[in-house]
């Protein structure tokens, strides 16, 4: 029950990407050389396929193999995060279970208020108050923030599964489904999504969900501990604390 990439094509791809990084351009046929090793590697890493639409759009109106495109800053992140998966990457994968775990299954919930933030995992939950740093961002970002935190301190427990995330907020949904967006905070969390996905071998969508079932987790991200336990009085009595680096953007 295992999918491996050969260790001399895994190092090849490393090399491609290390070189990559490197340049301002690339020509036509450079960049269909690391789509192809990258796509290769796709088949043993699902989610990786991201982070080759960015790279397969600079090939548009390139006609002849020498012809050349400048990596403009989005296909450099992407570069830059095939990079930071693959340099931790043994070439190993199992396959993935066909079911879909959900939040109810996982008893996982995250929320995100004007004020702060909120996940539960089990019997285990976060609490957090937004900084002046994120005060101002948008409210999608906001939601999907408290999401990658989840898979950051909770990940390891999800690993080689199909993981179907919640979320009262249809644009995180959307943002999630579609693995790209326009907003460049939106997009640096979903790299940090996908790049911690990848790494543990999880293949994630997303569901939208009324707020009204999201209570617990709501309390959370309004800093309503006390409510919190009681309602639900199994939970942990000591958080899981948020690294202050997890809020770094």
């Amino acid at each position: 029950m295992e999918i491996r990439l050969p260790l001399d094509k895994l190092q090849k791809i490393r090399n491609k990407l290390s070189w990559a990084k490197q340049k301002k351009k690339l020509t036509l046929q450079e960049i269909q050389s690391i789509v192809g090793l990258l796509n290769f590697a796709c088949s043993v890493v699902t989610p990786g396929r991201t982070f080759l639409r960015r790279l397969i759009d600079l090939t548009r109106g390139l006609q002849k193999p020498h012809h050349r495109r400048r990596l403009d800053k989005e296909a450099k992140a992407d570069l830059e995060a095939w990079s930071l998966f693959v340099e931790h990457f043994n070439g190993k994968a199992l396959f993935l279970d066909d079911k879909w775990l959900t939040s109810k299954t996982l008893h996982l919930y995250t929320d995100a208020s004007g004020i702060g933030l909120g996940g539960i995992f089990g019997k285990k939950w976060f609490s957090g108050k937004w900084t002046s740093e994120w005060a101002n961002f948008h409210i999608s970002v906001k939601e999907l923030f408290p999401i990658v935190v989840a898979v950051l301190l909770w990940g390891i427990e999800m690993t080689n599964k199909r993981v179907c995330f919640f979320s009262d907020n249809m644009a995180v949904v959307q943002v999630i489904n579609k693995q790209t967006a326009k907003d460049p905070h939106l997009m640096k969390l979903l790299r940090k999504l996908i790049v911690q996905c990848l790494k543990l071998n999880i293949y994630f969508r997303a569901k939208h969900v009324p707020g009204i079932d999201n209570v617990l987790s709501d309390r959370l991200s309004r800093l309503q501990i006390t409510e919190f336990h009681a309602l639900a009085p199994q939970m942990n009595s000591v958080e899981t604390p948020i690294p202050e680096w997890m809020y770094k953007i």
